[in-house]
Protein backbone atom coordinates (compact mmCIF):
# COMPACT_ATOMS: atom_id res chain seq x y z
CA UNK A 1 0.00 0.00 0.00
CA UNK A 2 1.36 3.20 -0.87
CA UNK A 3 1.54 6.20 1.26
CA UNK A 4 -1.33 8.65 1.52
CA UNK A 5 -0.73 12.31 2.08
CA UNK A 6 -2.61 15.49 2.30
CA UNK A 7 -1.77 18.77 1.03
CA UNK A 8 1.38 17.11 -0.87
CA UNK A 9 3.80 18.26 -3.42
CA UNK A 10 4.64 17.15 -6.38
CA UNK A 11 7.94 16.22 -6.88
CA UNK A 12 10.08 19.08 -7.83
CA UNK A 13 11.33 17.17 -11.19
CA UNK A 14 12.26 13.64 -12.17
CA UNK A 15 15.40 13.21 -10.88
CA UNK A 16 15.03 15.66 -7.50
CA UNK A 17 12.21 12.77 -6.57
CA UNK A 18 11.50 14.83 -3.09
CA UNK A 19 7.93 14.73 -1.96
CA UNK A 20 6.36 17.14 1.25
CA UNK A 21 2.85 17.03 3.17
CA UNK A 22 1.10 15.73 6.33
CA UNK A 23 0.68 12.01 6.76
CA UNK A 24 -2.89 10.17 7.26
CA UNK A 25 -2.63 7.85 9.92
CA UNK A 26 -4.05 4.38 9.43
CA UNK A 27 -4.82 0.92 10.63
CA UNK A 28 -3.19 -0.54 7.43
CA UNK A 29 0.05 -2.06 7.11
CA UNK A 30 1.93 0.54 4.81
CA UNK A 31 5.49 -0.13 2.96
CA UNK A 32 6.17 2.10 0.06
CA UNK A 33 9.32 2.60 -2.06
CA UNK A 34 10.15 5.98 -0.86
CA UNK A 35 12.33 6.67 2.37
CA UNK A 36 10.39 8.81 4.98
CA UNK A 37 10.91 11.04 7.33
CA UNK A 38 8.33 12.52 10.01
CA UNK A 39 7.79 15.04 12.29
CA UNK A 40 5.07 14.48 14.61
CA UNK A 41 3.91 17.85 14.85
CA UNK A 42 1.01 17.47 17.32
CA UNK A 43 -0.92 14.33 19.13
CA UNK A 44 0.58 11.09 18.97
CA UNK A 45 0.40 7.54 17.60
CA UNK A 46 1.72 3.56 17.87
CA UNK A 47 4.19 3.01 15.21
CA UNK A 48 4.47 -0.53 14.63
CA UNK A 49 7.18 -2.89 12.86
CA UNK A 50 7.59 -6.18 12.47
CA UNK A 51 10.42 -6.57 15.57
CA UNK A 52 8.82 -2.96 17.63
CA UNK A 53 6.27 -1.54 18.99
CA UNK A 54 6.72 2.11 20.05
CA UNK A 55 4.83 5.18 21.11
CA UNK A 56 5.12 8.65 19.12
CA UNK A 57 4.87 11.60 20.53
CA UNK A 58 4.51 15.44 20.06
CA UNK A 59 7.99 16.20 19.09
CA UNK A 60 9.07 13.00 17.85
CA UNK A 61 10.99 12.24 14.45
CA UNK A 62 10.95 9.01 12.76
CA UNK A 63 12.54 8.07 9.57
CA UNK A 64 10.95 4.69 7.33
CA UNK A 65 13.19 2.66 5.31
CA UNK A 66 12.26 1.80 2.20
CA UNK A 67 9.63 -1.13 1.71
CA UNK A 68 9.81 -1.46 5.13
CA UNK A 69 6.36 -2.61 6.54
CA UNK A 70 4.90 -0.67 9.09
CA UNK A 71 1.82 0.72 11.07
CA UNK A 72 0.92 4.13 12.12
CA UNK A 73 -1.74 3.62 14.31
CA UNK A 74 -3.85 6.89 15.48
CA UNK A 75 -3.32 7.31 19.63
CA UNK A 76 -4.62 11.01 19.99
CA UNK A 77 -5.61 12.44 16.43
CA UNK A 78 -1.57 12.66 15.24
CA UNK A 79 -0.96 15.41 12.76
CA UNK A 80 2.98 14.31 10.87
CA UNK A 81 4.84 16.29 8.79
CA UNK A 82 6.23 14.34 5.94
CA UNK A 83 9.47 14.79 3.61
CA UNK A 84 9.74 11.53 1.26
CA UNK A 85 12.32 10.70 -0.96
CA UNK A 86 11.24 8.45 -3.71
CA UNK A 87 13.69 5.20 -4.91
CA UNK A 88 12.05 3.79 -7.61
CA UNK A 89 14.28 5.46 -9.97
CA UNK A 90 18.05 4.35 -7.83
CA UNK A 91 20.31 5.87 -10.55
CA UNK A 92 18.77 9.40 -10.22
CA UNK A 93 18.97 9.68 -6.59
CA UNK A 94 22.32 8.06 -6.55
CA UNK A 95 23.50 10.41 -8.77
CA UNK A 96 22.04 13.71 -6.83
CA UNK A 97 22.13 12.50 -3.29
CA UNK A 98 23.64 8.95 -1.70
CA UNK A 99 26.31 6.59 -2.74
CA UNK A 100 25.63 3.59 -4.38
CA UNK A 101 26.55 1.24 -1.07
CA UNK A 102 23.88 3.13 0.55
CA UNK A 103 21.25 2.95 -1.81
CA UNK A 104 21.38 -0.54 -2.24
CA UNK A 105 21.22 -1.05 1.45
CA UNK A 106 18.23 0.78 1.91
CA UNK A 107 16.06 -0.57 -1.47
CA UNK A 108 17.29 -4.13 -0.36
CA UNK A 109 16.68 -3.98 3.23
CA UNK A 110 20.31 -4.06 4.57
CA UNK A 111 20.40 -1.41 6.54
CA UNK A 112 18.38 -0.67 9.69
CA UNK A 113 14.56 -0.31 9.00
CA UNK A 114 13.34 2.74 11.23
CA UNK A 115 14.96 4.88 13.61
CA UNK A 116 13.16 7.32 16.14
CA UNK A 117 14.50 10.89 17.08
CA UNK A 118 13.37 12.46 20.04
CA UNK A 119 13.62 15.81 21.46
CA UNK A 120 16.48 14.89 24.00
CA UNK A 121 18.45 13.36 21.14
CA UNK A 122 21.93 15.37 20.27
CA UNK A 123 21.12 15.42 16.26
CA UNK A 124 17.43 16.42 17.45
CA UNK A 125 17.40 20.22 16.54
CA UNK A 126 19.56 19.34 13.08
CA UNK A 127 17.19 17.12 11.89
CA UNK A 128 13.92 19.10 12.57
CA UNK A 129 15.50 22.24 11.43
CA UNK A 130 16.71 19.96 7.60
CA UNK A 131 12.98 19.02 7.62
CA UNK A 132 11.30 22.18 8.44
CA UNK A 133 13.41 23.67 5.75
CA UNK A 134 12.90 21.07 2.94
CA UNK A 135 9.04 21.51 3.71
CA UNK A 136 9.38 25.44 3.74
CA UNK A 137 11.59 25.39 0.47
CA UNK A 138 9.55 22.68 -1.37
CA UNK A 139 6.05 24.79 -0.75
CA UNK A 140 7.46 28.16 -1.99
CA UNK A 141 9.32 27.00 -4.91
CA UNK A 142 11.54 29.97 -4.46
CA UNK A 143 14.29 31.10 -6.28
CA UNK A 144 17.06 28.24 -6.51
CA UNK A 145 14.91 26.05 -4.11
CA UNK A 146 16.33 23.17 -4.90
CA UNK A 147 20.03 23.97 -3.88
CA UNK A 148 18.65 24.32 -0.34
CA UNK A 149 16.44 21.11 -0.47
CA UNK A 150 19.51 19.34 -2.13
CA UNK A 151 21.57 20.20 0.76
CA UNK A 152 19.29 19.63 3.37
CA UNK A 153 18.55 15.91 2.41
CA UNK A 154 22.09 15.55 1.97
CA UNK A 155 22.21 16.37 5.58
CA UNK A 156 19.93 14.70 7.11
CA UNK A 157 20.81 11.39 5.75
CA UNK A 158 24.25 12.37 6.98
CA UNK A 159 23.08 12.63 10.96
CA UNK A 160 21.12 9.41 10.08
CA UNK A 161 24.41 7.37 9.41
CA UNK A 162 27.11 9.69 11.50
CA UNK A 163 24.60 9.14 14.83
CA UNK A 164 24.19 5.33 14.35
CA UNK A 165 20.28 5.86 13.64
CA UNK A 166 20.45 3.50 10.86
CA UNK A 167 23.41 1.39 9.58
CA UNK A 168 24.38 -0.73 7.03
CA UNK A 169 24.34 -4.32 8.26
CA UNK A 170 26.00 -7.53 5.97
CA UNK A 171 23.31 -9.94 4.43
CA UNK A 172 24.34 -13.18 6.93
CA UNK A 173 25.37 -11.10 9.61
CA UNK A 174 21.93 -9.36 9.69
CA UNK A 175 20.31 -12.84 9.36
CA UNK A 176 22.33 -14.31 12.36
CA UNK A 177 21.24 -10.89 14.34
CA UNK A 178 17.80 -11.07 13.49
CA UNK A 179 17.19 -14.88 14.58
CA UNK A 180 19.10 -14.29 17.78
CA UNK A 181 16.97 -11.23 18.37
CA UNK A 182 13.60 -13.04 17.92
CA UNK A 183 14.84 -15.64 20.63
CA UNK A 184 15.29 -12.95 22.82
CA UNK A 185 12.13 -11.12 22.23
CA UNK A 186 9.98 -14.14 21.99
CA UNK A 187 11.35 -15.09 25.73
CA UNK A 188 10.41 -11.61 26.93
CA UNK A 189 6.82 -11.35 25.12
CA UNK A 190 5.91 -14.93 27.53
CA UNK A 191 7.80 -13.18 30.64
CA UNK A 192 7.55 -9.37 30.66
CA UNK A 193 5.10 -9.36 33.52
CA UNK A 194 7.22 -11.30 35.51
CA UNK A 195 10.41 -9.68 37.57
CA UNK A 196 12.57 -10.35 34.44
CA UNK A 197 16.13 -9.44 34.16
CA UNK A 198 18.83 -9.20 31.81
CA UNK A 199 20.55 -12.11 33.10
CA UNK A 200 17.63 -14.32 33.01
CA UNK A 201 17.08 -13.81 29.74
CA UNK A 202 20.80 -14.09 28.54
CA UNK A 203 20.55 -17.45 30.24
CA UNK A 204 17.41 -18.93 29.35
CA UNK A 205 18.36 -17.98 25.40
CA UNK A 206 22.07 -19.00 25.78
CA UNK A 207 23.18 -15.34 24.41
CA UNK A 208 25.49 -13.39 26.61
CA UNK A 209 24.30 -10.34 28.12
CA UNK A 210 26.24 -7.74 26.53
CA UNK A 211 24.70 -9.50 22.91
CA UNK A 212 21.56 -8.95 23.79
CA UNK A 213 22.22 -5.18 25.13
CA UNK A 214 24.00 -4.52 21.70
CA UNK A 215 20.94 -6.57 19.84
CA UNK A 216 18.52 -4.07 21.20
CA UNK A 217 20.77 -0.72 20.50
CA UNK A 218 21.34 -1.94 17.28
CA UNK A 219 18.57 -3.25 15.44
CA UNK A 220 15.84 -1.93 17.84
CA UNK A 221 17.54 2.00 18.54
CA UNK A 222 16.54 1.16 22.18
CA UNK A 223 17.79 -0.59 25.35
CA UNK A 224 16.86 -3.91 27.25
CA UNK A 225 15.09 -1.95 30.08
CA UNK A 226 13.47 0.24 27.58
CA UNK A 227 11.94 -2.74 25.42
CA UNK A 228 10.20 -4.64 28.74
CA UNK A 229 8.78 -1.67 30.39
CA UNK A 230 7.58 -0.66 26.92
CA UNK A 231 5.60 -4.12 26.74
CA UNK A 232 4.80 -3.77 30.91
CA UNK A 233 3.15 -0.19 30.12
CA UNK A 234 1.13 -1.56 26.89
CA UNK A 235 -0.13 -4.41 28.09
CA UNK A 236 -1.09 -1.81 31.30
CA UNK A 237 -2.90 0.55 29.08
CA UNK A 238 -4.97 -2.15 27.26
CA UNK A 239 -5.63 -3.45 30.83
CA UNK A 240 -6.88 0.21 32.17
CA UNK A 241 -9.44 0.15 28.68
CA UNK A 242 -10.76 -3.16 28.55
CA UNK A 243 -10.84 -4.23 33.04
CA UNK A 244 -12.51 -2.89 35.54
CA UNK A 245 -9.51 -3.55 37.88
CA UNK A 246 -8.06 -1.34 40.35
CA UNK A 247 -4.86 0.06 39.17
CA UNK A 248 -2.89 -1.24 41.85
CA UNK A 249 -3.51 -4.66 40.18
CA UNK A 250 -3.30 -3.66 36.26
CA UNK A 251 0.51 -2.62 37.46
CA UNK A 252 0.78 -5.91 39.38
CA UNK A 253 -0.14 -8.03 36.52
CA UNK A 254 1.73 -5.93 34.03
CA UNK A 255 4.73 -6.51 36.01
CA UNK A 256 5.28 -3.73 38.13
CA UNK A 257 6.12 -4.31 41.88
CA UNK A 258 5.52 -0.46 42.89
CA UNK A 259 2.44 1.15 42.34
CA UNK A 260 4.78 4.76 42.74
CA UNK A 261 6.91 3.09 39.70
CA UNK A 262 4.33 2.12 37.55
CA UNK A 263 2.25 5.71 37.77
CA UNK A 264 5.79 7.44 37.20
CA UNK A 265 6.64 5.40 34.56
CA UNK A 266 3.18 5.49 32.94
CA UNK A 267 2.67 8.92 33.14
CA UNK A 268 6.33 9.68 31.34
CA UNK A 269 5.54 7.13 29.01
CA UNK A 270 1.93 8.32 27.91
CA UNK A 271 1.42 11.83 29.65
CA UNK A 272 -1.39 11.23 31.39
CA UNK A 273 -1.42 9.22 34.57
CA UNK A 274 -3.21 5.98 34.71
CA UNK A 275 -6.54 6.92 35.98
CA UNK A 276 -6.43 9.99 33.53
CA UNK A 277 -6.02 7.77 30.51
CA UNK A 278 -8.66 5.49 31.99
CA UNK A 279 -11.60 7.99 31.96
CA UNK A 280 -10.04 9.57 28.31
Amino acid sequence: MSIELLNATSASNSAFRVVCGELVATQSTLSHSEALFGYVRSGSATLETIDHLKNIKQGDIYFISPNTKYKLTNHNNPVVDVVTLNFSNPAAVTQDYLPSSIIRALINGNCTSHAIISPESSCYSEVLDNIHQVIDSEQKKGDYYQLKVYGKMYDLFYQLFSNGYVNIIDVETKGKKYRALLRVTHYIDEHYNDGISLDEVASATGISRYYVSHLFKELMGTTFVGYVNELRLNHAAMLLLTTENPIIEIAAMSGFNNLSNFNRAFKLHFNKTPSAYRKN
